[in-house]
């Protein structure tokens, strides 16, 4: 399928854009062809579903905790995980406006509530604000479908939370180091913490603490898996109250990446 569509495109550059769609994770049979076009810089679009945990019964097998990571360190691809239907529209646009590679669009299974706070154009940037605070004391990064988390979490918070939605790492590459740092603010010494149920890998560049996975998924009914995992918002809540009381305390170093979750 990836084979074929990097064919299409390579035929005639610039006629159509070649479109392939599968669950995410079988885009790791996928991947030799993907990274063909990658190192050709190939303009497909992948469309990759059932990209998290919330695929439920369908079981570890089905669920690419570990596959986000070789896509977003993957040269000259673009990796979109958006949260709900404007951000699916801004990662069009992203890609369909991305000449220099292939382009995935990663997205859940599951329905998402429609936060009200997304914007398309904050897409093309990679990652965006979507709630402020000037007196923040924490960043709560997420990305896809668990970008509500992270909200409902900053409205439980006992201190001033700020949230960033995190669609694409290469993208926020891409932008300036005033625009980085104006998104993350961890040059104000505000501690960032990351929310997403994929092994961690990569986002110790962004972050100070996070919510991730470090196994594989589990067979549940998607509305159970992710309270059992820890995603759940009391729990999130808690423990990030506690790490930014011994970020205060100077108990955690700077620079040193603490999992939530162990």
């Amino acid at each position: 399928m990836a084979a074929i569509a990097n064919g299409l495109a390579a035929y005639s550059p610039g006629t159509i854009i070649p479109i392939t769609s599968s669950f995410f994770m079988f885009y790791l049979y996928a991947a030799p062809a993907v990274r063909m076009g990658a190192l050709q810089k190939i303009p497909v679009i992948h469309v990759a579903t059932h990209d998290s945990i919330g695929a439920g019964e369908d079981g570890p097998t089905h669920q690419p905790v570990e596959l986000a990571a070789l896509y977003r360190a993957m040269p000259n691809m673009h990796y979109i995980r958006p949260a709900d239907s404007e951000e699916v529209a801004g990662a069009w646009e992203a890609a369909v406006g991305y000449k220099e590679g292939p382009s995935m669009i990663s997205v859940s299974r599951h329905a998402l509530p429609q936060t009200g706070l997304t914007k398309r154009a904050g897409v093309k940037k990679g990652a965006y604000v979507v709630k402020e605070e000037q007196d923040a004391e924490v960043t709560l990064i997420s990305v896809g479908a668990e970008l509500h988390f992270a909200i409902k979490v900053a409205e439980q918070l006992p201190v001033k939370a700020r949230v960033v939605s995190f669609p694409s790492h290469a993208l926020f590459r891409q932008q300036s180091k005033e625009y980085q740092r104006s998104v993350l603010r961890r040059d104000e010494n505000i501690p960032s913490v990351v929310i997403e149920p994929y092994c961690v890998n990569g986002w110790e560049r962004f972050a100070d603490a996070g919510f991730n996975l470090n196994r594989f998924g589990h067979s549940l009914p998607g509305k159970y898996i992710y309270d059992y995992f820890g995603f759940n918002i009391d729990n999130m809540t808690e423990k990030t109250a506690a790490f930014v009381d011994d970020w205060k305390k100077g108990v955690i170093g700077r620079g040193e990446f603490v999992d939530l979750l162990d």
